[in-house]
């Protein structure tokens, strides 16, 4: 093993209001990601009527951009250094950008129909933009807080727990809380600009509740050929990131689909915030669930038995879901418990790949692991956009008309069938993830003490 970094340990306990300061930074985060994941599409078609082929773009093109900005600011953060720290000054200095973004991109002004899909894109590139600016940094500061394996587990497991509430208060309040105004657009645009001020707010309440307490000594950069040798060079980290992608293509697409499904097949456009508080309500309460099965066996197997529960669940809902509001809604419940496992085994696997790194090549990353590994899941949440969007209007999917039996079988294929195929191929790439506890403790134990042997 080469390399001539060193990290300095430091104490392991963290507290109460770090826990809860930290955890709120992904309420906020969740709040704008998932008002955007989950509603924009529909926001796009139904509200500001752009085609679903040109939105469906408009998620591609966002993620194209993000394929260059994301590993970038990686390494720009890996070699940021101030008397905040390396990674808190982005929470500082990036909160009111994204709060303006996020105000912006549902904002809709009366435009020309092809200047809305140039505004609509250009908006939702900055919003992207500005969202990684903020959260690949704060995702990072998982591996700065704590060394502990388990104690990482115990503090993602706060982290998604309060991201999950924001992505309830996402789903299933936007819908009432625009049909509270005027007009659909009119609420879009209201609900737009609060959920921006909050998630501004939140983020600086992050910045002033944490710190970083793995202090870093390293050499003042490398060069590209060692952060490719960073990312090749970590299989765990290589299956843990394309098999996350292939679950956020899968689970995009499910959630982006309700309100058409709700709307269309079920004609019960009113249920589908109930439908969404269901799946996502009782994945808050079985994260406790999931932190005791990844504790006592493994975050792997957990994470299996999870992402395997909601696959089963979308085969269900292909062949019954049509059948009544209340089957589907109780699927969605049960689909719930298999996605609480995506909320918290990844985020608590991803900070051990960090030593892993560090043991096998001599090298610590943290910025352009998390870079990388942010981007793949927002790559996945836009390919899911992308893949529904095209895959209406294949259908012949028209929007606030009467859907033909063809669209309609559409629909209900692209929010079950479709992504069960994603969560599938996922489950196998997760399966040879191979960092388990006690290999991590001893990553550990040969990094900072005794001989350091490569493996």
């Amino acid at each position: 093993m080469g390399g001539t970094e060193t990290v300095r340990r430091s104490p392991e306990h963290l507290g109460l209001g770090v826990k809860l300061g930290y955890g709120i930074g992904d309420f906020g985060f969740n709040l704008v990601l998932q008002a955007t994941a989950v509603h924009l599409l529909f926001f796009f078609t139904d509200v500001y009527a752009i085609s679903a082929a040109a939105a469906g773009g408009i998620f591609l093109a966002s993620k194209i951009w993000d394929a260059v900005i994301d590993p970038g600011l990686g390494v720009l953060i890996d070699n940021t250094r101030t008397r905040w720290g390396g990674k808190r000054p982005y929470l500082l200095f990036g909160a009111v950008p994204l709060g303006i973004s996020v105000a912006l991109l549902f904002l809709a002004p009366p435009l020309p129909p092809s200047w809305k899909i140039v505004y609509s894109a250009a908006t939702f590139i900055l919003f992207c933009t500005a969202l990684s600016v903020v959260n690949i940094p704060y995702s990072a500061l998982t591996a700065t807080m704590t060394l502990d394996s388990r104690a990482r587990s115990g503090l993602s497991a706060w982290r998604m727990s309060l991201a999950l509430v924001g992505t309830l208060v996402a789903a299933g309040a936007t819908r009432p809380l625009v049909a509270l105004l005027p007009s659909e657009l009119t609420g879009f645009r209201v609900v737009g600009a609060v959920y921006g001020l909050l998630a501004a707010l939140i983020t600086l309440v992050t910045f002033f509740s944490v710190r970083e307490r793995v202090a870093e000594e390293r050499e003042a950069g490398i060069g590209f050929r060692q952060y490719l040798k960073v990312l090749t060079g970590n299989p765990p980290f290589l299956f843990l990131t394309l098999g996350m992608f292939l679950f956020m293509i899968a689970i995009g697409m499910t959630a982006s689909g309700v309100n058409y499904f709700f709307k269309y097949n079920l004609r019960a456009e009113s249920s589908a915030s109930l439908a969404l508080l269901a799946l996502l309500g009782t994945a808050v309460l079985f994260i406790p669930v999931f932190l005791l099965l990844a504790n006592r066996t493994s975050k792997r197997l957990a994470f299996v038995l999870g992402m395997s529960t909601l696959a089963a669940v979308l085969a269900a809902l292909y062949f019954v879901g049509e059948r009544s509001v209340g089957l589907t809604i109780g699927l969605f419940v049960v689909g719930g418990i298999g996605m609480s496992s995506i909320y918290l085994c990844p985020w608590a696997m991803l900070p051990d790949t960090v030593e892993y790194s560090q043991w096998k090549l001599g090298i610590r990353r943290e910025g352009i692991l998390y870079g990388t590994y942010f981007f793949f899941n927002q790559f996945g949440s836009a390919v899911a956009g992308y893949l529904l969007g095209m895959g209406l209007h294949l259908a012949g999917y028209v929007a606030n008309v009467e859907q033909s039996a063809r669209s309609l079988a559409g629909i209900r294929l692209l929010m079950s069938l479709v992504p069960l195929f994603f969560i599938v191929a996922g489950i196998v790439l997760i399966g040879f993830y191979s960092i388990t506890a006690e290999r991590h403790r001893q990553m550990v134990q040969e990094i900072y003490g005794g001989d350091k042997q490569s493996g």
